[in-house]
Formats: structure tokens, C-alpha cells, sequence
């Protein structure tokens, strides 16, 4: 059973919501606004908690009830998301009917160590010869872009 801790709406603007008497929420803690809006626990102190609304926030008013939810901000994966268009929870906002969705990963999770990981054999072809030529990208590895300003690092990245 997951556990409840109930909280009110101090302050609200912008997306972001301060409420008080969330004394035991978890940090990226899924919290319960009612009528469906979700939000996410980030700033935690001691006599509040600062969140973030992941949905429509303009039904949220100052004196409203806040619930924990005891999850860890989660989103669904797998191959049916492909040419989808989802919000920030990961639901559907495209009118093609719901997701089949195989499971759902954490938003934060420890990195799989170096060993475990599938090794990067499949090359990357950028179509820029220097780039291809010189520093040659797996693909799905990571490449850092260095250089001074103005000079055309997103343009390589991006084009």
C-alpha cells in the first residue's frame, strides 16, 4: 500500500506550486492535485514543498488538497510510443487512441555501468566529410562539441 501524506496549496503561479504540510514527500515524488493533475515534488524544506505541475494548472487554487502518491515520477517506453505525440507523463495527446505501452521506466535512474552496456558498432554517417573523416560517431554514442562562440557548433550538431 502506498503511503499518504496530505498537504494544501500555499502559493501557485507559473506552473510551480508551494504547498504546506508535505513533511514526508520524496524528492521527484509524483503528487496528487485531484482531478487528474499531477505534479512533481523537487524542492523539499522543512515547512514546504515546491513542485512542478505536469498538466493544466489553471483548476489548482491556494487552499487546495495535495496528496502524496508514494511513486517516483515514472513514464511508459517501449515501441508503441514511436510517431506518438505525449505530454510530460507520457500519455497521448495526438488523438490516435491510447498507448500499448510494454512497461514503464523512472524519469531518474542510475546509468548502467560501462561493462553492461550494448558496445556501439554500427557507425554514424553525418554527411559533414571533416566530421566523418576526422573524429568518426557511433551511433548512439555521445559526442562533446567544443568551441568558441559564433561558431557553428549547434549548426554541425543539428544539420
Amino acid at each position: 500500500m502506498a503511503r499518504e501524506n496530505v498537504g494544501v496549496v500555499r502559493e501557485i503561479g507559473d506552473g510551480v506550486a508551494k504547498i504546506e504540510g508535505l513533511t514526508g514527500a520524496m524528492m521527484n515524488e509524483m503528487l496528487d492535485f485531484g482531478s487528474g493533475v499531477t505534479g512533481l515534488a523537487l524542492n523539499l524544506e522543512e515547512t514546504e514543498v515546491g513542485a512542478v505541475i505536469l498538466g493544466d494548472h489553471t483548476g489548482i487554487a491556494e487552499g487546495q488538497e495535495v496528496r502524496t502518491t508514494g511513486k517516483l515520477l515514472s513514464v511508459p517506453v517501449g515501441k508503441s510510443l514511436l510517431g506518438r505525440v505525449v505530454d510530460a507523463l507520457g500519455r497521448p495527446i495526438d488523438d490516435k487512441g491510447d498507448l500499448a505501452a510494454e512497461t514503464n521506466y523512472p524519469v531518474e535512474k542510475i546509468a548502467p555501468g560501462i561493462v553492461s552496456r550494448q558496445s556501439v558498432d554500427q557507425p554514424l554517417q553525418t554527411g559533414i566529410m571533416p566530421v566523418d573523416a576526422m573524429i568518426p560517431i557511433g551511433r548512439g554514442q555521445r559526442e562533446l562539441i567544443i568551441g568558441d562562440r559564433q561558431t557553428g557548433k549547434t549548426a554541425v550538431a543539428i544539420d
